[in-house]
Parts: structure tokens; sequence; C-alpha cells
């Protein structure tokens, strides 16, 4: 998979209509890769765990559970949500839940090709933001403890790394949790910082939790597992990242 595309996923009820859009999509938008689809709400949280796309298309009329549920049961999102609904009354309350966009049926090319160009637009602000924040923190403290610039409501904030305890998403934004007790809340989304991070020993263990190895207390076997932090924090292991926190604790000393 080509790491640069824009990793989506598809939900809708219909077959017909993630048919009509993954062909729409392959045809219009070679940026965006579909890695799945499902019928349902309860499919979609699924895929979303399993996959973290960068971008999920969301029909609003489903069955059971409308499109709007994924936000209580994925509150914190980290991926960017374009609803696709035939009834145009849906349209505030989409932009309302923090959409990205959203699109009426029958799908109009040219409304999806702008559709995604916000979507790339905002990913690719995104990455200028991360790689600013690194060259600060590079000319800033080159030759001591690794930092990092934390972009917050007023301004930037440089951080030891090694002070970090862990990280928590919370929808686009993210805490920081420290040492000393304290947290921040920064203005970027997780995945933004999972990258930059991980070399200093932190890993993914979550969809919304990223952790400094070194301050893990405990660790208990489950499914995926349950994790005890210095902070007294019990962070569910995803069972998909199970490997990857066991392997990233056994080389803890290495």
């Amino acid at each position: 998979m080509d790491k640069d595309k824009i990793s989506t996923i598809v939900i809708d009820d219909e077959q017909d209509c993630r048919n009509s859009l993954k062909k729409i999509l392959a045809k219009y938008c070679p940026s965006v890769n579909v890695i799945g689809e499902g019928n349902s709400v309860e499919e979609a949280t699924t895929l979303i765990h399993e996959h973290e796309p960068k971008l999920v298309f969301l029909d609003i009329n489903m069955p059971n559970e409308d499109g709007f549920k994924i936000f209580s049961r994925i509150p914190n999102p980290s991926f960017q949500v374009v609803f696709v609904t035939a009834y145009d009354q849906f349209a505030l309350k989409a932009l309302r839940h923090g959409a990205l966009d959203y699109i009426l049926k029958p799908i109009s090319i040219d409304d999806l090709i702008l559709t995604v160009d916000k979507v790339k637009k905002r990913i690719d602000q995104q990455t200028v933001v991360d790689n600013f924040d690194t060259l600060i923190r590079n000319i800033n403290y080159p030759n001591t403890a690794p930092k990092i610039a934390l972009p917050v409501s007023d301004g930037l904030i440089y951080v030891n790394i090694q002070d970090v305890v862990r990280c928590e998403a919370e929808a686009n934004y993210t805490f920081f949790y420290f040492t000393d007790n304290t947290k921040v809340l920064v203005c970027h989304t997780l995945g933004s910082f999972e990258e930059k991070l991980k070399p200093m020993g932190f890993v993914r263990v979550h969809h919304h939790h990223l952790i400094n190895k070194a301050f893990v207390r405990r660790y208990q076997k489950g499914r995926g597992g349950i994790i005890t932090m210095s902070d007294k924090k019990e962070i569910v292991v995803s069972q998909r990242k199970k490997n990857e926190f066991l392997n990233a604790i056994l080389d803890i000393n290495k």
C-alpha cells in the first residue's frame, strides 16, 4: 500500500452505493486508497480500530443506527469524516458533528473531487505544522536532552520527552500527561505525534493511547491486555496492537 495515499473506509448499508463510490474514487481520486468497507456503524467501528484510516465516508441513513452514532462509539476520532446522504436536511447536523464535508446522493463526481481535495489539504497542512515543530525543536535544542514543541491554544511550549508518561486522543486534540501529574491539551491529533515519539520509546497501544514504555508498571494478560502506567492509569491494549506492545516492552533494555 502506498503510504502517501489517503487510507479510507466506505460505510453504507447499500452494496450498490458502496460499489458506485469506490468506482468513482478509483477513477477520479487516485490519491484515495479504499482499505475496507462495511454496512453499519458497528462494522465501521471494527474497521476503524483495525485499520486506523485517515478518512471515512459514512452514510447517515442506515438501519438500527444512523451514521452520527459513530461519535458515541468513537468519541475521540483522529480520522476525517465525510458524510454521504440522500437528504439535505442532514447537512447542518453533519457539519456540527465535525464532519469535514458531506456529499449528497446521487454522488456528483465534481463534488467528490472537491471533497477529496479538502481532505488532502487538511492532511498536508498537518504535515507542514509537524515539520515546522520538528525544525523549531532542532534549532532551539540541538545538543540537549530530547524535547518536543507542543502547540497549545496560545502558542508553543517545549517539554522534555522523558517527562511524558502518555498521550491520549481527545477529538482532534491530544492530552499529554507528565511525570509531575500535570497534563496539557495540545492542538494536534494523536496520530501526528506517533512517528515523532516512536524513536523515543513510545508505542501506540490503542486507537486513543500512545504510551512511554519506560513508565509501564504492570501488564495484565487478556485479549489485548491491560497496562497500568506509573500515574496509575489503566489502559486497554487493542488486540491488533498487542504484539507490537509486547515486543516493545521485551526490548525495553536493548
